[in-house]
């Protein structure tokens, strides 16, 4: 009896709080989800005068800015997201701690493995930010999918007394899927309390019920078991009337809008027969409660039957937070459910399509005419409807009973109320088109002119995308990294994992352990400003590249950091981190005894220097000492052969011109001489 009166209390705590946030989502916001879901199908709005009976015959052209504005910002988003090959940036909180450093790095492989082979990534995000652009948020659940099914081996023992075989049969379990999950929550089927903190919605609710469509089939196997990876509890049994009652679902007006009003998908007719298919709807909630500041979770059959009772978080979900994210796309203070890009547009979408079918509707009068027929007369009325060149049309009097009423055209000033409203509608979501330069003709006809142009457009795009990356995307991101920490046991991957992340060459790790894996980390996603011009952020990143290049070579000369230096100028130019881009052993913040060593090397490089300086300087005074001693003996040889060529002159003189009264000497002795 304890039991079942705990059982009650926890189910009526799950109605109560799943009437109260029902009624007021379906008080406030589902009609404006209607109408941002028609806008974005290129519909016009519930209660529209083009659905009456008065315009069955008038023009009710929608001009699809809406869907146009929205899939340029997926476009952007894909160029944004997807232009590098990692999807995100996995850091140690401590840089200085080898084992961190080596977990982030294996991470790193590990998450980026599972979003390329597991995890269909790439729709998963385009799709999110399509549910925020068009309703205002975008829900998601991060859990473990594991699947086993329990098979016979046989295996060959050792020889029995007859000297056959033996052979045994054992049962083990073959694991069908073992891997991380994401799934995109429709807006509907995801309950929070409406006084929730519009900083994070999930986490600050008292309490988050989500409601999951699953087959009959699906809940009976989980009443025969037990999830044997995350722990999660058997479900109860019940009879097959009490989960037909499950079936009883109360009609959606989001969903159906979504499916263009066509039959609901998840309606069945047995709820009143007394078979019930495997195939078919039942609506099980998982219920988040915070009671007295611990978290508690378990199912229930709508809100009739307990499936699961009340256990603490932590026993189901090991990394220990509520495994749910909502993010935005444009940020509306105060409110749970923002305003989205649809809705902020829908009030211009709707004067673009009054004045393009006014026009329209005045372009066909004035090429088909009005025709006024006098009552009674015998006119061919057919004849005239049809309007056929060459037809023929019978009256009996041509003057009197047929009239045809001329309409002026249109004049251009049409034209240019919708150029200036679709200018009006690009700068309001974030756009560039066509129109947007047809209308400024002069600034787009230069060069300049159109780079000014996408300027601020792009700011506004790329706004967008910073919203849903920091709100959705990272937080996401952060969840899977948990789920991996905590649940990832294929050695497989692993092992490819640590192969890509080289960390035997690395860190001598020849072995990927839980102790490894579960280590503080911090996880961003790599989108940043600038991202949705590949080519920009190409000239970006080589600017930055340099500056911070330049910088490092001046450091070698003067103490600078360059970890900071680069944060700053990477900032600047749009990236959210410029860590990524500078090797671990390059960040002298982070190896003192590196920063060290290159001090000592410096200091010695400049000593030999300036020894190598004075050398020289000696060497020059050398050879200039040598140069000035050579110069003197070289003079004083020249003035020796000088002294020695004049004294023999002067003897031969005076052997040619001998001195008065003296006899000369005779030819042989001064031949001899």
């Amino acid at each position: 009896m304890e039991n079942q009166a705990t059982s009650n209390a926890w189910l009526q705590l799950a109605k109560e709080a799943y009437d109260k946030s029902t009624s007021f989502v379906d008080n406030n916001y589902r009609r404006t989800w209607e109408d941002n879901l028609r806008h974005f199908q290129c519909r016009h709005h519930s209660g529209s005068k083009y659905y009456k009976a008065s315009y069955q015959y008038r023009s009710k052209v929608f001009r699809p800015k809406t869907r146009a504005a929205l899939r340029n910002n997926e476009a952007a988003a894909v160029a944004a997201f997807f232009a590098n090959q990692d999807a995100l940036n996995i850091e140690p909180m401590n840089p200085m701690d080898d084992a961190q450093k080596a977990s982030a790095e294996v991470m790193r492989e590990l998450v980026n493995y599972r979003l390329t082979h597991t995890i269909p990534w790439f729709l998963l995000c385009i799709g999110g930010l399509q549910d925020a652009m068009v309703t205002g948020v975008v829900c998601s659940m991060q859990d473990w999918e594991y699947e086993a099914k329990e098979i016979e081996v046989s295996a060959i023992g050792p020889a029995d007394i007859t000297g056959n075989p033996t052979i045994t049969t054992q049962k083990r379990a073959k694991i069908i899927k073992d891997q991380p999950r994401i799934r995109l929550l429709p807006v509907e089927n995801v309950r929070i309390a409406p006084t929730a903190d519009w900083t994070d919605p999930i986490k600050s609710s008292p309490y988050a019920i989500v409601l999951w469509p699953m087959y009959v089939q699906d809940v009976m196997l989980r009443m025969e078991k037990v999830d044997p990876k995350t722990g999660a509890p058997k479900w109860k049994n019940l009879s097959p009337d009490q989960i037909r009652s499950g079936i009883k679902q109360n009609y959606d007006p989001t969903r159906q809008t979504r499916d263009i009003n066509r039959e609901d998908k998840y309606d069945t007719n047995t709820q009143h027969s007394d078979t019930m298919s495997d195939f078919d709807i039942v609506w099980c909630h998982e219920n988040f409660m915070r009671i007295d500041g611990e978290e508690y979770v378990y199912w229930t059959l709508g809100t009739e039957y307990m499936l699961t009772d009340a256990v603490p978080l932590e026993d189901v979900y090991f990394h220990g937070e509520r495994p749910l994210v909502m993010g935005l796309a444009v940020i509306e203070t105060h409110k749970v459910y923002p305003e989205s890009l649809t809705k902020i547009g829908s009030g211009i979408q709707q004067e673009i399509n009054e004045i393009a079918n006014s026009r329209l509707d005045n372009v066909k009068l004035v090429l088909n005419k009005r025709w006024f027929v006098k009552r009674g007369s015998q006119v061919d009325v057919k004849s005239l409807v049809r309007n056929v060149a060459g037809s023929v049309t019978l009256v009996n009097d041509t003057a009197t009973d047929v009239r045809a009423e001329e309409f002026n055209d249109v004049t251009s000033s049409s034209y240019q109320e919708q150029d200036r409203l679709n200018v009006d509608y690009d700068e309001l979501v974030g756009t560039f088109s066509a129109s947007t330069i047809q209308t400024n003709r002069k600034l787009g006809e230069t060069v300049g002119g159109m780079a000014m142009l996408r300027g601020g457009i792009n700011a506004l795009t790329e706004y967008l995308l910073r919203c849903y990356g920091e709100t959705w995307a990272e937080r996401v991101m952060k969840q899977l990294v948990k789920l991996e920490q905590a649940y990832e046991t294929d050695q497989v991957i692993l092992a490819i994992a640590a192969n890509k992340a080289q960390l035997l060459q690395k860190y001598g790790i020849d072995e990927v352990t839980d102790e490894l894996l579960n280590q503080e980390l911090t996880t961003r996603v790599n989108v940043g400003m600038g991202a949705t011009d590949p080519v920009g952020k190409v000239q970006q990143l080589g600017m930055g590249v340099d500056i911070v290049g330049r910088a490092a070579q001046t450091a070698q000369v003067v103490p600078l950091d360059i970890v900071e230096i680069s944060k700053e100028v990477f900032g600047r130019l749009g990236f959210k981190d410029g860590e990524r881009f500078i090797r671990q052993d390059q960040q002298g913040q982070q190896d003192p005894e590196k920063m060290q060593m290159q001090a000592m090397i410096q200091q010695l490089t400049q000593a030999v220097q300036e020894l190598q300086a004075a050398a020289n300087d000696k060497e020059a005074d050398r050879q200039a000492k040598l140069t000035d001693t050579q110069i003197k003996q070289e003079g004083e040889d020249r003035r020796t052969k000088a002294q020695m060529e004049t004294q023999l002159v002067m003897k031969h003189m005076d052997l040619m011109n001998p001195v008065a009264g003296e006899k000369p000497p005779a030819k042989k002795k001064a031949a001899n001489e």
